[in-house]
């Protein structure tokens, strides 16, 4: 469905974007795996590169404003709210558990190994929560924008005011 739009559509790069995102939660749950509270030594490797990927996936927040200002106040003015609340308070939760890894990752006051097992927990609760909301984005939401919202103009309108929001740091334009 999404191969079919028009290069730079922003529905196309928004389903990108959480291809990349994606590929991040993939590596933060490999990490998960690595990270050991018997060898610090080694697993300070793998805690420093959660942080990293925390940082990126912190960068994620000009998608998040482009659909919370453009796209959800288009669906919404065609009639459809509900679904947009939700994706709204989950952007919230998420926006919570985003920064609270990269804070966890960066924590040397506390106990390894409690540092460890929280970091993990951290990170299995924002994978499932993130790929879950974008299981929905990808499969109900933005097929139901693209079903609900018909005039080109108007995308062209969305884009330009997503174009002024910018994109990812971790996303190639």
């Amino acid at each position: 469905m999404f191969e079919q739009l028009p290069s730079g559509h922003i529905i196309k790069t928004m389903v990108k974007e959480h291809e990349h995102i994606l590929a991040m939660l993939d590596e933060l749950q490999e990490i998960t795996l690595q990270l050991s509270d018997d060898d610090q030594n080694n697993s300070i490797v793998f805690m420093n590169r959660a942080n990293e990927l925390a940082v990126k996936i912190i960068g994620a927040e000009p998608h998040h404003q482009r659909e919370e200002q453009v796209l959800f106040p288009a669906i919404e003015e065609v009639g459809i709210s509900g679904p947009t609340q939700v994706m709204r308070m989950e952007h919230e939760v998420m926006r919570e558990m985003k920064h609270d890894l990269k804070s966890e990752t960066e924590n040397i006051d506390v106990d390894w190994s409690v540092r460890v097992e929280k970091v993990s927990q951290l990170i299995l609760e924002l994978c499932s929560t993130l790929r879950q909301h974008i299981d929905k984005e990808n499969n109900i939401l933005y097929p139901m924008a693209l079903q609900s919202i018909t005039e080109v103009t108007k995308w062209e309108e969305m884009k330009v005011r997503c174009d002024e929001i910018g994109y990812c740091c971790f996303c190639p334009s």
